[in-house]
């Protein structure tokens, strides 16, 4: 088997938009010592994808919330398919972190199978580390890159918005075991942090969201919806990866979290541009509403850093104010 010689960080490097998620902007637990090249982890992806496939190169990615390796396997006819092993191996968050779940990424990417929905396809789970040290999901790569700088941010927002609204129209059964969307700080007082630029800030973000929950339909959620996760090819969303965070619940959140994002990297006018977009691709207006962004925004303060520059926090709470003073 050849060895490593480039490293196809592209679809997995985090940037430097102001969230990708829960944990990630954290550094993870190191992943220990492992052998992809073993022979029972090499029989299993080889098995997993045919009786005639032949791993020929693995690569690592950087770890992020996973430990990640890219693999090249030859199926018989001249060709090869590209996968992505994804190994959960932060034992921490797999103990104590609801949403650091390998089955349910397994269950959304089977709910993704026959959907109009650009995601990884699901070749194989070992749950139960098995085979490899750690839980780890074998899926197929998609191509792409992370869509901070997109050559036409029109037609990316245009093309993400529509598949935002594939992902809400998602059908999943009644008996499928799909979480259900909850905040990340649900237990947790909202506090301004003692580097914000807004003291008292995150105190008025808190009494509005001390208020019940806005009406509102619920949908399969992606969760964690913004560029990093939506990857561009120049012309179309090529992949929407990390399903770690799928669940059942107010498509409003999915609309928060690009916004916010969007408002990070490019100002609050391109985040409610995104809305505009969603609502043109077939989209319920009443998805959006200033709540759920709260919501999402107070979201990342677990997540809030002093090594934040003063600007990049300036900006997420410039965001945070703006939608407050609307919420009211």
């Amino acid at each position: 088997m050849k060895k490593p010689i480039v490293n196809e960080a592209s679809l997995w490097l985090k940037s430097s938009g102001l969230t990708t998620g829960r944990g990630s902007t954290r550094e993870a637990g190191s992943p220990a010592q492992w052998d992809p090249e073993a022979p029972p982890v090499v029989a299993w992806i080889e098995r997993s994808v045919g009786p005639v496939a032949r791993a020929v190169r693995i690569d690592a990615l950087p770890v992020s919330g996973t430990a990640k390796h890219v693999i090249e396997v030859a199926v018989g006819d001249g060709s090869t398919l590209r996968l992505v092993l994804r190994r959960y191996h932060d034992a921490h968050r797999l103990a104590h972190d609801p949403w650091y779940v390998p089955a349910h990424e397994a269950l959304a990417l089977q709910l993704l199978t026959d959907a109009a929905v650009p995601a990884p396809r699901l070749f194989a789970a070992d749950l139960d580390a098995a085979v490899c040290d750690v839980p780890a999901l074998l899926e197929s790569w998609v191509p792409g890159r992370q869509a901070w700088q997109p050559d036409d941010l029109d037609a990316y927002l245009a093309r993400a918005a529509e598949v935002l609204v594939a992902i809400h129209g998602v059908s999943v059964p009644s008996d499928a075991k799909l979480s259900r969307y909850a905040p990340y700080s649900e237990r947790e007082r909202i506090v301004s942090p003692p580097f914000s630029t807004r003291p008292g800030l995150w105190e008025r973000v808190a009494e509005v969201l001390d208020s019940p929950w806005p009406a509102h339909d619920e949908t399969f959620i992606h969760r964690d919806y913004h560029p990093a996760n939506v990857l561009w090819d120049g012309a179309q969303v090529s992949g929407v990866v990390d399903w770690a965070t799928a669940a059942w619940g107010p498509p409003g959140i999915d609309l928060a979290r690009m916004r916010l994002n969007l408002a990070a990297c490019f100002g609050r006018d391109i985040a409610d541009r995104f809305v505009v977009a969603y609502v043109t691709a077939g989209g319920d207006p009443s998805t959006r509403n200033p709540f759920w962004d709260l919501l999402d925004a107070a979201d990342l303060l677990a997540d809030l850093s002093p090594t934040w520059t003063r600007g990049e926090l300036a900006r997420f709470e410039d965001y945070a104010e703006s939608v407050l003073t609307e919420s009211r």
